[in-house]
């Protein structure tokens, strides 16, 4: 059954109204959605973006060469190598490329994005209400609840998440295409001629696999479009179904192929996902008892957005049966009814009924079996796409009845435009929560003080940023949290508060919340390392020998562990060991200038002076305002009797500490302080005495300099 569509007229007229309505639409969303976002260009990375960008050096494109891009697709956070989401991970790396780490450069993209996937579905929903099945009903006033239903789409708080949220622009790019193929499978189904029809129906198909390389979920567009083609397109939804139960069957039977190949793909078993409840704090059965509780919930923030609603984290209880809470009962059948409701309705109401199928299909994946954390906004992405088309037809009908009552209409418009301001100004306000990880956790501390993950992400916080009563106030309070979202995500809780203790040099507690950390995870490099540290500090030699072969036994390549090793054998004095080490963990870019340092320390303990002066260059040059490789040298120089190249190097350490008064005491405390140097420090009674040299000399220059321009001053002033 071949359509034409009335959108695409013959007649000029036509074609130049259609023309300017799309032209003002993708200025009209535009420029709204710059302005309601306009706040967030400047909102910071957040916690899955160290995982998935910042930390990811996969991502981290450098130059445009095949091998590079190659990279950026393979770059799994967890297992790097494996293809992952290579759409939206290229367009990451590229952004990567031109603006490094700056946020302001994804922000634009992701916005960009969301104005694309508006300006798509305003293109979508005109052209559907323009078909020959709705034609008659909706042609007249396509044009304005297209644009409405859009707008109530784009602006709407929940999607802050999808947009501002960085990392889910692998949500929102996967919306992009989605609602793209729509569109074109529309076009497809709309065109003339033939082989216009197959040009869109190919580009429908690549806009598919755009979709799901940016993410999974998108693998449901083929059922959507078979929803779409018998409940909009077909007149007779039950004749189409009895002749075309073979075609249901291919496209369902394509879906289940994709999803199974690509988990095999990934695992190599298409039921291996299943073992990931062995960490979740939920079976399957409890997942899908909750889930439905859970949907109720994303229709209520879509109906009721405001910004004290939306959350990183909400406080929804896990249903442990049917009727614990009772609420998981009403949901399910609510549901239930509901579908069998919209499928009964399906011939009388196409539209309506579309719509609203459209949101439960499209939340199939991510709020069915697989085991995914429990709840998030963005995946209301995709979903909740055509969820206000009904709304705004409501709206349309309201206005139409009360057409010859001023009054009325006038309150009916006025709401409409106080709706989309409030919308509009909500999720204004709502990025201001997203603009660093303090108020982001704040806020979800606030929200869902019940969650572990809140508690721990703003100690998180705090401790990076100096706080560390606050810190380990947060780490306590997440402890005692009764939520979690994974069995062992409290190591790192353990780990962060021995870090603590640790530099308030509370040895007994550090030692005890690493134990804490290595009792749950046996082979946790990490706190193994610093429990050695611990252990050499307090004299227990055999011990800190113990955890540090544990360490190296768990993963010997690992360039951290070797980092930290080499560290404890410089710390003992055995620089061959530390040798050994500090060249491995040289395999990270991340650790290359410290362990050069460090391997220059080694050098000189082993009187190896070439290969340590090397090693000191080397690193200086890798970080131009490190002033300690220069220390190192100029001690070098002078214990070798090298007396010019001491003194040049004392210059150096003078120019910096110059050009920061901070680092002088820094500097001070470095040479002078032997607490925390055991075996690396440098000697005070050479380096010292070379720093005031190079400072009388320096002031000795000055003075000339002075005294030469105020002669060449005095001179000028005889001649005036």
């Amino acid at each position: 059954m071949q359509l034409t569509s009335g959108s695409f007229g013959r007649h000029g007229d036509l074609s130049t109204s259609y023309c300017r309505k799309a032209v003002f639409s993708i200025i009209v969303l535009s420029l709204i959605t710059l302005s309601i976002y306009g706040n967030s260009f400047d909102c910071s990375w957040h916690f899955d973006d160290k995982p998935n960008i910042t930390d990811n050096s996969n991502l981290h494109l450098r130059e445009l060469s095949w091998d590079s891009i190659k990279q950026a697709l393979f770059s799994d956070p967890r297992k790097p190598g494996i293809l992952y989401r290579p759409i939206a991970c290229l367009s990451l790396a590229l952004n990567y490329y031109f603006g490094g780490l700056d946020v302001s450069g994804y922000h634009l993209v992701n916005i960009f994005i969301h104005i694309l996937s508006s300006f798509f579905l305003f293109l979508f929903l005109y052209h559907t209400l323009n078909i020959p099945s709705l034609k008659t009903k909706y042609a007249s006033k396509s044009y304005s609840i297209a644009i409405l239903a859009t707008l109530l789409w784009a602006i709407n708080p929940i999607h802050t998440q999808a947009i501002t949220f960085i990392v889910q622009r692998m949500a929102s790019l996967a919306g992009m295409f989605y609602i793209m193929a729509m569109y074109l499978y529309l076009r497809a189904r709309t065109a003339e001629k033939r082989g216009k029809s197959a040009l869109f129906l190919i580009l429908c198909l690549i806009s598919f696999t755009m979709a799901f390389g940016s993410k999974e979920n998108a693998a449901l567009l083929p059922l959507s479009i078979f929803l779409y083609e018998i409940l909009i397109i077909q007149g007779d939804t039950g004749i189409y179904l009895r002749r075309n139960i073979k075609g249901f069957l291919v496209v369902f039977g394509a879906v289940l192929f994709i999803g199974l190949a690509y988990l095999y793909y990934r695992n190599g078993n298409a039921l291996s996902f299943m073992a990931g409840y062995e960490q979740r704090p939920f079976s399957i059965t409890q997942r899908l008892l909750t889930e439905p509780r859970i949907i109720i919930f994303y229709v209520s923030l879509l109906i009721y957005p405001v910004p004290n609603r939306l959350s990183v984290a909400h406080s929804i209880g896990i249903s442990s049966s049917l009727f614990n809470p009772i609420s998981t009962l009403i949901s399910i059948l609510f549901i239930v009814g509901s579908i069998g409701f919209l499928i009964y309705m399906a011939r009388k109401y196409p539209l309506f009924s579309f719509c609203f199928l459209f949101f439960f299909l499209n939340h199939m994946i991510e709020s069915t079996i697989f085991p995914l954390e429990l709840i998030f906004e963005h995946r209301n992405y995709i979903p909740s796409m055509l969820f206000f088309v009904p709304v705004v037809i409501g709206f349309s009908n309201l206005l139409e009845k009360y057409a010859v009552k001023r009054g009325m209409k006038y309150t009916i418009s006025v709401f409409i435009v106080l709706l989309l301001m409030s919308l509009g100004h909500s999720t204004f306000m709502r990025n201001f929560a997203w603009k660093n990880e303090k108020s982001l956790w704040i806020d979800a501390v606030e929200k869902a003080p019940d969650h572990f993950r809140v508690h721990h992400n703003l100690g998180l916080y705090y401790q990076d940023h100096g706080y560390r009563e606050e810190a380990i106030s947060e780490y306590e309070k997440a402890l005692n949290s009764p939520v979690i979202h994974r069995k062992n995500e409290v190591i790192i809780t353990y780990y962060n508060l021995g870090r603590l203790y640790d530099e308030l040099k509370d040895y007994e507690k550090a030692e005890y919340f690493y134990q804490r950390a290595v009792r749950m995870k046996p082979d946790f490099s990490p706190a193994l390392i610093n429990l050695a540290s611990i252990c050499d500090k307090r004299g227990k030699i055999i011990s800190a020998d113990h955890y540090l072969m544990k360490a190296i036994k768990t993963n010997p390549g690992d360039p951290s562990i070797n980092f930290n090793m080499g560290l404890y054998f410089l710390r003992a004095g055995r620089p061959e060991k530390a040798i050994y080490h500090l060249k491995k963990s040289m395999n990270d870019k991340r650790l290359k200038k410290r362990a050069l340092l460090h391997l220059g320390i080694a050098y000189k303990q082993k009187g190896l002076f070439g290969r340590a002066v090397t090693c000191f260059r080397e690193s200086a040059a890798l970080d131009a305002r490190n002033i300690t490789p220069h220390l190192h040298l100029a001690e070098i120089f002078c214990q070798t009797g090298n007396e010019s190249m001491s003194q040049q190097e004392a210059e150096k350490i003078v120019d910096l500490m110059m050009r920061d008064e901070d680092l002088f005491y820094k500097t001070i405390s470095l040479i002078t302080d032997k607490r925390h140097l055991k075996n690396m420090q440098l000697s005070a009674t050479l380096i010292l005495p070379l720093i005031s040299r190079a400072c009388n000399d320096r002031s000795k220059r000055l003075n000339q300099l002075k005294d030469h321009v105020e002669e060449i001053l005095g001179r000028e002033m005889k001649i005036e």
